[in-house]
């Protein structure tokens, strides 16, 4: 299969399929959905008279794919740095130690390598982590839209730009906010972020309680935590300059109005469920990694948990510095593996509107209705029907996957 062809044509379109999943809830049969310039027009029983028709045939039509969470420009550490097992303080300083000096012609062709294996497993929209800007090209070519998120560290390192958005008929290229950790940046420059990230109309992105090294340094307690302190003393990030608001990263956050509606807080691996219950108060969303943070902490957040605590959940993949690939298909397995109670539509959702809506793009993305944006995923299924059709699709074999994209 090609990268999708993003110079979208002027014609409508209708795409029919056995099964067409708009949404949570919305699982049609037999139905038809007309696509023009790069937007869904209309979904409907019959095709327009006179229409050009693609059939599709038996299968499932759905949203294009969601990453809420990934760093591209750390592609090319895909298989440089050891398996964690589990060890993340390890594994910190093994990623930080590897990046000076890298072969940036390699990292450009790693990141498009990357972006385009994406793209293949139908990504639609990512949400990536990054300290230069310097990667959004490769998910354009690849014909992804994207948000990139800069990511500040510290005191003064790397300070976002303003906040904006781009179109280009269906394919948008943003910009937002990102502060790395409650760890990593001092109390007075999270509130300058947030204030900055508020002023645009998409989120703050911020890494939190991902591993128990986190808790422990806030905590003021623990070897790990112990670890995290000369790590980021060593990096001229002492802990009294942070300016520290409560003994949980959470709390912190909390403390520093730094958490709200338009807040994504990616990991969250050690929240407990009255900080999940917090989190859904406040509005914000949250973004598992399952991959990333199974091999990392040995754990990931808990998704049944966080559901009926009532946060809006998304999926992400990490880097390929932590995960062996970018694709929403596996994270989407591995976490219905972890949680089978877990409904196959939920974990459907947060690969799509969960994810849009944690991006600020719930208007555009991860539905299948008029005026939102291509490039929409068919998946070939047989002899799945209803309901079963989702479990099929969110339990089958990511790295088989047969896809066809739709623009």
């Amino acid at each position: 299969m090609t990268i999708p062809d993003r110079q979208e044509s002027a014609k409508p379109t209708a795409h029919g399929a056995a099964w067409v999943w708009c949404g949570p809830g919305r699982l049609l049969e037999r139905a038809w959905v007309v696509v023009e310039e790069g937007r869904v027009r209309e979904v409907c029983q019959r095709p327009p008279a006179g229409m050009s028709r693609n059939d599709l045939g038996q299968g499932l039509l759905l949203p294009g794919l969601v990453n809420a969470h990934t760093h591209l420009e750390l592609s090319f550490l895909a298989g440089a740095l050891p398996a964690p097992q589990g060890d993340f303080m390890g594994w910190i300083e093994e990623m930080v130690n590897s990046r000076p000096g890298y072969d940036r012609d390699g990292a450009k062709e790693a990141a498009r390598r990357a972006a385009r294996f994406a793209a293949r497993r139908g990504t639609a929209l990512a949400g990536d982590i990054t300290n230069t800007g310097k990667a959004a090209w490769a998910w354009a070519e690849a014909g992804v839209s994207s948000v990139s998120f800069f990511e500040a560290v510290g005191p003064s390192r790397c300070e976002p730009p303003e906040p904006g958005l781009a179109w280009q008929g269906g394919l948008l290229s943003a910009q937002a906010v990102a502060l790395h950790a409650p760890y990593s940046v001092p109390s007075w420059r999270v509130r300058a972020l947030k204030q900055k990230a508020a002023a645009g109309p998409l989120p703050l992105s911020v890494h939190l309680a991902e591993s128990r090294a986190e808790m422990e340094f806030f905590a003021g307690q623990g070897r790990e935590g112990l670890r995290m302190d000369a790590f980021l003393q060593a990096r001229g990030l002492p802990k009294d300059g942070l300016d520290l608001r409560a003994d949980s990263p959470l709390e912190h956050l909390m403390a520093l109005g730094a958490v709200d509606g338009q807040t994504l807080l990616v990991h969250g691996v050690q929240l407990a469920k009255k900080d999940l219950a917090t989190v859904a108060s406040a509005g914000a969303s949250l973004c598992l990694c399952p991959r990333s943070n199974l091999g990392l902490t040995g754990a990931v957040a808990d998704a049944p948990a966080a559901l009926a605590a009532g946060v809006n959940l998304a999926l992400g993949t990490d880097s390929l510095a932590s995960s062996p690939d970018l694709s929403l298909w596996a994270e989407m397995r591995l976490l219905l593996e972890l949680y089978p109670e877990l409904d196959p539509e939920a974990v459907l959702a947060m690969a799509t509107i969960g994810g849009a809506k944690a991006l600020g793009l719930a208007d555009h993305f991860g539905l299948i209705a008029p005026g939102y944006a291509t490039p929409l995923v068919f998946l070939p299924l047989e002899g799945a029907d209803g309901k079963g059709i989702l479990q099929a699709a969110v339990t089958g074999d990511p790295g088989g996957l047969a896809l066809e994209l739709i623009s």
